[in-house]
């Protein structure tokens, strides 16, 4: 058991980090990330112009020993016309790894023109890294880079980031895990640079087109791309797919041109219930050499108030 267990976080490494160093932090993926672009960027907090709860619970690779396991909560809220904030709590599980952050959002939002609004916004918080060694058999005697016993460190976290947002566009820019450490903590943390865009075009009264980009780039091997494209009926059901590849835009040595490990399909549904209750389910497609290995993503999300400050309760694209 202990043998299978190495095996799959030693090739979850390699396939997260494609060809890093196993021992750095990569965010969680999620699919669903742009219904909740707080888990992204600190400056969406208050975008909506109401009060809003979102959650998420991500099993990637099912069925994979030491799979991916992740959820988040997130809250955030306008406090004024002009500052609003948050609170985004996540915890991810790969393998012998555990990694729980929480970190509060402020942003700051300014009237562009009657449509159009522009924000900024920081995130601070501090993270605890687990790397359980008990889990993990050496493939060599008094290897250094496993931990006999359980590891674990504190550290502070910080993401900036910006937001120009109307009811029929998006284009959003930020940075996470700011801080720079030495290698005396369990998963060294590498930054990560988000870059979102998406729009919503309307096809008739009851139908609409929204199309959408995410980049994701951690300057340590080869950027990731989410191709996203959503039908939304009535105000109400959006149904949509989502296609995941990987891209050498930094010339890294460790890309390889010929892998699709990265790649997935995904298929995606989200539901309002209520014009304040939304619901949502993916299921990802993995292509290239994991194709027995699917991923389940649920989510739900509740808006509280009218809105007070800013846009309108519904329609909801962003």
């Amino acid at each position: 058991m202990k043998k299978s267990l190495c095996i799959s976080v030693l090739l979850m490494a390699v396939l997260l980090s494609f060809g890093e160093k196993a021992r750095a932090q990569q965010d969680p993926q999620f699919t669903q990330y742009m219904f909740n672009g707080l888990l992204l960027n600190p400056a969406y907090a208050g975008s909506k112009g109401v009060t809003s709860f979102s959650g998420s619970f991500r099993s990637q690779w099912t069925g994979f020993d030491g799979a991916p396991l992740s959820q988040t909560v997130s809250f955030d809220g306008n406090l004024n016309k002009t500052l609003a904030g948050g609170v985004v709590v996540s915890h991810d599980r790969l393998g012998a790894q555990r990694y729980t952050e929480v970190s509060g959002n402020m942003a700051a939002h300014i009237q562009l023109n009657r449509k159009t609004r522009v924000a900024v916004g920081i995130a601070l918080g501090a993270a605890q890294q687990v790397l359980d060694g008990t889990k993990l058999t050496p493939a060599e005697r008094d290897d250094q880079a496993i931990p006999y016993g359980i590891e674990r460190a504190f550290r502070p976290t910080a993401k900036v980031g910006a937001y120009l947002y109307s009811n029929l566009f998006y284009v959003g820019a930020s940075l996470g895990n700011l801080f720079f450490y030495k290698n005396d903590i369990p998963v060294a943390p590498t930054p990560h640079l988000f870059l979102t865009a998406g729009g919503v075009i309307d096809l008739n009264k009851s139908l609409k087109f929204k199309p959408s980009f995410l980049l994701k780039e951690d300057f340590s091997g080869p950027a990731a791309i989410d191709l996203n494209a959503f039908l939304l009926f009535q105000e109400r059901i959006w149904l949509g797919g989502s296609f995941r590849t990987t891209v050498n835009l930094l010339n890294s040595d460790t890309y390889n041109p010929n892998s699709r490990l990265g790649n997935a399909i995904a298929g995606i549904v989200e539901i309002y219930a209520t014009p304040r209750l939304r619901f949502g389910y993916s299921y990802d497609f993995s292509v290239g050499d994991l194709t027995n290995y699917s991923s389940h993503e649920i989510s739900v999300g509740y808006y509280f108030l009218k809105s007070v400050y800013g846009r309108m309760l519904t329609p909801r694209y962003f």
